[in-house]
């Protein structure tokens, strides 16, 4: 077992301002634990804490080191808000409006809320995190050989999360990476990219374009609300990997979504 880690925080009570007669000075110790963490999945974590009674949050940065450990951590005697973050990296932080705003390729971001009371000596909280993306990969097949300028886009009502885990912010477009192009006629186009939970499951959608014959070709798919009459809920954290198969045909486009073991199929129209 790993020993556990002692962190001071700016904010807390000095320790020698505690007296024998009156201890409501003193700091309260929470033991945060963070054994659950795989260092596979998650290595960048942070700790959000947040009160009501406090304009900014307070922030510790893990070391990559202590993953795995237990953190006692001197806090202030109160009731206020945990949130540990996993793998903010590109994404900003807002401290004006409480809020983690995502980069254009969204990190693969895991969070664990819990409401903490530190009224006492000592407290503790077990961090159990849980994904808060959804792994998408696009693949476009079919007539393709005189397809030029293929570009599949994302669009989410969700651009980023609040301090305490809750999908947040405005519409936000993303641009999933284009990982395999055509070796061969009757090959595809695959793309990569990653799907915030959304406040609402049925809000995120697909658009797809390209140009073929000289011509812009258009056509949109309103991925979400297909995931949730298929069981699939994108509002809630840990969501199975999404397939999206685009097979481009003269006039419309076959589509099949793919998740875990079972399939969902459409027709597009393509529009000019």
């Amino acid at each position: 077992m790993k020993r556990p880690v002692l962190i001071i925080m700016c904010v807390c009570c000095a320790i020698s301002s505690c007296i024998k007669e009156d201890r409501s000075d003193c700091p309260c110790y929470l033991s945060v634990d963070l054994s659950q963490i795989e260092i596979e999945y998650i290595d960048k974590v942070d700790l959000v804490m947040s009160a009501s009674d406090v304009s900014e949050a307070q922030w510790i940065s893990v070391e990559r080191s202590f993953i795995g450990d237990t953190l006692v951590v001197p806090v202030k005697r109160r009731e206020f808000d945990l949130c540990a973050w996993g793998n903010l990296k590109g994404s900003q932080v807002d401290t004006h409006t409480n809020s983690i705003i995502s980069a254009d390729r969204p990190d693969s971001l895991w969070s664990s809320y819990h409401h903490v009371s530190a009224r006492c000596e000592d407290a503790y909280v077990k961090v159990t995190p849980q994904r808060r993306f959804i792994p998408v990969t696009i693949i476009v097949r079919g007539m393709i050989s005189s397809v030029v300028d293929i570009e599949p886009v994302l669009t989410q009502v969700s651009s980023g999360f609040d301090f305490n885990g809750n999908p947040a912010g405005k519409l936000a477009v993303t641009h999933p990476k284009l990982t395999h192009t055509p070796d061969s006629e009757a090959d595809y186009y695959t793309f990569e990219s990653l799907l915030l939970n959304q406040p609402s499951a049925t809000d995120a959608g697909l658009e797809l374009t390209y140009s073929s014959g000289g011509r812009e070709r258009r056509t949109s798919y309103p991925l979400g609300r297909m995931l949730l009459e298929e069981g699939e809920d994108i509002s809630l954290a840990n969501g199975n990997p999404v397939v999206v198969d685009l097979v481009l045909g003269q006039g419309n486009i076959f589509l099949t979504i793919e998740i875990e073991q079972w399939q969902a199929h459409d027709v597009i129209d393509i529009t000019f």
